[in-house]
């Protein structure tokens, strides 16, 4: 019961990162009316020569789901993915990575036939902070790290994602670059009739740290903040997250 609503309560905040992007999207100057999602990709054997060997000879695949939160303190991400175990592999064995450690096991289900654990992990690999300072880039959930080789998903303006490219081919230039159609914003993130008060609520409700991690941030405060009634930033704030689960429930097909 516990771990089903943590994972519940981590996946609202992942739902609520996209949203913050959207709203960057939507409203930094510097972005182009279209956005760009670039696919940047290694192959297998060339993983298996970098430090990335210790982690895919245990982890078969690994699949980006979003970032729990960023640990500026000791330089680190806390990560939810879902992971398939190579053959005969414990899941304590993640931590024998150097770069990763188990920090919560969520649920595993079984897909295909074969056992899937959506976990969340600790990582400190030099590549995480390849782009953290960027604006208006990031990387899309569904990137992925396996033996067969790695897939990193962009998606922002060409500045930003040119500027994580060339971090990653500075880490290793043997990489495979590709450029897929340009996304128009309102289709890619947003795609509904979010209002400018609503987005106005939530981007001042972000920046006073109402979302992070153990915040002590009431809603009352953001409404003062704004000068309107509590009752009305919590409507604006459901709204929004409604909107949210309804844009991941049609991408899932549940909807």
């Amino acid at each position: 019961m516990v771990q089903s609503l943590l994972y519940e309560l981590i996946q609202r905040k992942i739902l609520l990162d996209k949203l913050k992007n959207a709203f960057i999207v939507k409203y930094t100057r510097q972005m182009p009316a279209y956005m760009r999602e670039v696919r940047v990709e290694y192959e297998g054997a060339t993983l298996m020569n970098t430090e990335f060997k210790e982690q895919i000879t245990r982890i078969s695949n690994m699949t980006f789901m979003g970032v729990v939160y960023r640990d500026y303190e000791n330089q680190c991400l806390h990560q939810m993915v879902e992971i398939e175990l190579a053959k005969g592999v414990q899941i304590s064995e993640i931590d024998e990575i150097p770069y990763l450690k188990l920090h919560q096991h969520l649920h595993m289900q079984l897909v295909g036939g074969k056992e899937i654990h959506c976990v969340i992990i600790r990582n400190t690999h030099e590549t995480i902070h390849i782009g953290g300072s960027v604006a208006g880039a990031y990387v899309v959930s569904g990137s992925k790290v396996g033996r067969t080789g790695s897939l990193l998903i962009l998606r922002g303006s060409p500045d930003g994602i040119t500027s994580i490219v060339n971090g990653f081919k500075k880490w290793n230039p043997r990489c495979k670059i590709s450029v897929v159609m340009p996304v128009e914003e309102n289709e890619n993130l947003i795609g509904t009739d979010l209002t400018d008060k609503q987005l106005e609520v939530f981007n001042l409700a972000w920046e006073m740290g109402f979302y992070e991690k153990d915040s002590r941030i009431k809603t009352g405060e953001v409404a003062d903040a704004m000068g309107i009634a509590r009752v009305t930033v919590s409507g604006h704030l459901r709204h929004i997250e409604e909107k949210m689960a309804i844009l991941l429930a049609r991408k899932l097909g549940i909807y």
